[in-house]
């Protein structure tokens, strides 16, 4: 019965409300076409948040725009109790990203400096779930209970940057992230039986600072050069601060409220990428990266305190359940279809998708699924094109991961992800 219950609870709560994707990373349709290779080739303006060294090769100043549509389904499936089998889905548009990109000296020796901004984190979460609660005779009848989700925000980075080329093999760059963002979420859950409602509400403002330096290689600028390019790129471990508010209503079973003031350090790991391109002939290039991001020790630290009385309490909670960190390897590829007037890329990749969840075991002591040191892990693909012109760059690419998380042998969650990514760059 203990085991049944837990998994009521699992299909109830489990869902997108821990998606959250700390995979942090790059943007542009382009790199995405890629797989997300992109640290050892960072030819365009997007350079700036995967490796500030690439801003380097860029020959005149560019400005981008990149969004996002991005589906998730969550899908729960119980062989304990199939009844008890959930599904959810949702969707989102966002402006992910957006640069522009200047060189300011030119010559053997040149500099390129850059601005941008990105979405890193999003929040995003709209969702409504109904269920039939069955009454006890004829003086309490079957009602309807219905909960409702509604969570908007997301964290952005604003990131100055500047790339320098010392001479045509060896460049290096160095970004700064100024994070900053909000949070805002309603949940709701109504007794058909009543006209009240249960209301939680809450806000954050989130704030931080790290540094990404980077470095690039390219052989091509070498006596008898080869056309291959290795870059690295190191971000500097922070705390990402959040400060806010949650109130409470209570209304269906007994009446009052609570306010609380809400204070959340989440600790930011140092992270380490590294990836090299190839340029087979003059129309094929592929790439590969590996990058390293260390979660497996870091936690989200939160703070509640009553605002009437002043009593706090502190929580604890690992980012990473498995204590693993979240690496990643890509690998991807670019054809370049050349015409007299235009460019056609044609683009596929690959990665591997770590995630902050674990499998989990169920303790028949405790009645509970137990998180084990099994990272629940996935892959993902994209396919993309585009045209490019003196003028302008547009790119487009379709993207789709997944991974399946396991609880025990009594039931799972597939997540699935589907992103389409636009960016246009413009040449001036």
């Amino acid at each position: 019965m203990k085991k049944i219950l837990t998994l009521v609870i699992l299909s109830s709560v489990y869902l997108f409300p821990q998606t959250n994707d700390f995979n942090i990373t790059g943007a542009g349709a382009r790199a995405e076409g890629f797989g997300g290779a992109f640290i050892g080739l960072a030819d365009d303006a997007t350079a700036v948040v995967w490796n500030p060294a690439g801003l380097s090769q860029l020959e005149r100043p560019e400005a981008s725009v990149v969004t996002r549509f991005k589906g998730e389904s969550a899908d729960f499936t119980n062989s304990v109790d199939p009844s008890l089998n959930a599904k959810e889905s949702q969707s989102n548009f966002t402006l992910n990203f957006g640069s522009v990109a200047f060189p300011v000296l030119k010559g053997e020796m040149k500099i390129v400096v850059a601005a941008a901004y990105q979405r890193q984190l999003d929040f995003y979460e709209s969702r409504q779930r109904q269920k039939m609660v069955r009454g006890t005779g004829i003086f309490s009848p079957n009602y309807i209970e219905t909960e409702r989700s509604d969570i908007r925000g997301g964290v952005n980075t604003i990131t100055p940057a500047i790339g320098i080329r010392i001479n045509p093999m060896i460049s290096f760059g160095v970004s700064t992230n100024i994070w900053l963002g909000s949070l805002n979420s309603t949940q709701q859950l109504h007794d058909s039986r009543v006209n009240v409602q249960d209301e939680d509400k809450y806000t954050l403002d989130y704030s931080g600072l790290n540094f990404v330096f980077g470095g690039l290689l390219d052989f091509e600028g070498v006596q008898k050069g080869i056309p291959l390019k290795v870059g690295l790129t190191f971000r500097t471990p922070f705390t990402l601060k959040a400060t806010g508010n949650y109130t409470m209503d209570r209304k269906i079973a007994s009446t009052g409220n609570a306010q609380f003031d809400i204070e959340q350090k989440i600790e930011m790991p140092f992270m380490f990428g590294m990836g090299t391109s190839y340029r087979i002939g003059e129309n094929l290039t592929v790439a590969m990266d590996y990058e390293i991001r260390n979660y497996g020790n870091k936690s989200i630290i939160s703070t509640a305190t009553i605002q009437t009385l002043g009593l706090s309490g502190t929580s604890t909670d690992d980012i990473s359940e498995s204590k693993e960190n979240l690496n990643e390897f890509r690998v991807g590829a670019e054809y370049l279809i050349v015409t007299d007037n235009f460019v056609i890329p044609v683009r596929g990749g690959f990665k591997t998708v770590p995630s902050v969840f674990a499998d989990y075991v169920y303790d028949s002591a405790t009645g509970e699924y137990i998180p084990t040191s099994t990272q629940t892990t996935g892959t993902g693909f994209s396919i993309g094109s585009g045209f490019i012109s003196d003028a302008f760059a547009l790119d487009v690419t379709y993207s789709r991961s997944s991974y399946t998380q396991k609880f025990d042998v009594d039931g799972q969650i597939e997540y699935g992800f589907g992103t389409i990514g636009s960016s246009i760059i413009i040449y001036f």
